[in-house]
């Protein structure tokens, strides 16, 4: 009897450990997808390319919305994923004489499966990580610092007037009324050797420019748009 009465004890730990596993495991797999609520996975259905943007028809599951990237080559009926995203509504697009009811704005696409880069590409990559070089063709304006030095003094800097040269590699004109600019001159912090923009001015791609504006610390937009730092109402120095 005592057997028993240990077997039966022994079935019950064990039912109540096995339970708390899988309650554990299912909290682990919600836990999961929910880390990025920003993120959206998303298939291309339809691409209309402007001068500045590519306006894309995509669904995520049941929905079915447009997005706006920066001009860039996507492919119909591929799926991508993109962070954030600002909605603009009754948006009327000049180059394509369209108005849209709904239109999210996004910096960019991530493709699940981009070209392998090859192995040496990957190694000269990394070994850059940092560096105060400047880019062939770019030289700093007068009282103008490099990236590296804002990136590596952010902390110094913040709230303070900075003037940047360096290439616009990246312009998203009239978002939340301002054009959002990226530029590079070639040098790098730890990884870092883009930064973003806010001004009134409109530039052109590839162009060389020089940029005053204020030096912004953990700015936070909203919609899965974050900056550690970010320049703002940057005006052309010429």
């Amino acid at each position: 009897m005592k057997k028993i009465i240990i077997l039966c004890i022994a079935s019950i730990a064990m039912l109540m450990i096995l339970v708390q596993c899988k309650s554990n495991n299912e909290k682990q797999e919600a836990a999961k997808e929910i880390v990025n609520p920003n993120l959206h996975k998303i298939t291309v259905k339809e691409v209309l390319n402007a001068t500045a943007y590519t306006y894309l028809l995509v669904t995520e599951g049941e929905k079915e919305f447009w997005i706006a990237i920066p001009k860039t080559d996507v492919e119909v009926g591929k799926a991508y994923t993109y962070e954030g995203g600002v909605e603009m509504t009754k948006f009327e697009s000049k180059d394509l004489k369209r108005t849209f009811e709904s239109v999210f704005f996004v910096e960019g696409l991530i493709d699940p499966n981009p070209p392998v880069v090859a192995e040496k590409a990957i190694d000269s990559t990394i070994s850059n990580v940092t560096t105060t070089e400047l880019s062939k063709g770019i030289t700093l304006a007068k009282g103008a610092i490099s990236l590296h030095d804002l990136f590596s003094g952010k902390d110094k800097l913040a709230g303070k007037t900075v003037i940047l040269t360096g290439k616009v590699v990246k312009f998203m004109p009239e978002i939340m009324k301002k054009n959002w600019i990226h530029i590079q001159d070639g040098s790098s912090f730890k990884g870092s050797n883009d930064i973003t923009i806010t001004s009134l001015a409109k530039v052109k791609l590839d162009e060389i420019v020089t940029l005053k504006g204020t030096v912004v610390l953990n700015k936070d937009l909203g919609s899965g748009y974050k900056y550690d730092i970010l320049i703002e109402d940057a005006v052309l120095v010429k």
